[in-house]
């Protein structure tokens, strides 16, 4: 039982859902639950979990599928990718 009692903590987190306006219109639709997050990127949800931070916020790809990392601090957001180990930035200048 004592296995299962983490698990009913973090079902009892609130769920914030947010959509920010980006750099060039573009828009970026997150749901916050506790220590993880999902975004819809290119018609997919993305599952992401919380990951250190010297400062603000961030979140990197929860699976090996994604390269993706979400950071920011105060109301700016900001997505890139890591592919073949360069940063590519996805969206800037995010804001709800």
């Amino acid at each position: 039982m004592a296995a299962i009692a983490p698990n009913l903590a973090s079902a009892a987190d609130e769920m914030i859902q947010t959509k920010y306006a980006c750099e060039g219109g573009k828009t970026l639709d997150v749901v916050y639950v506790g220590d993880y997050a999902v975004m819809l990127q290119m018609d997919e949800l993305v599952p992401l979990k919380r990951a250190k931070s010297a400062s603000g916020v961030r979140y990197i790809s929860a699976s090996k599928n994604y390269t993706y990392e979400l950071w920011g601090k105060g109301n700016d957001m900001n997505l890139s990718t890591h592919d073949g180990g360069k940063e590519q930035t996805v969206l800037s200048s995010c804001k709800p």
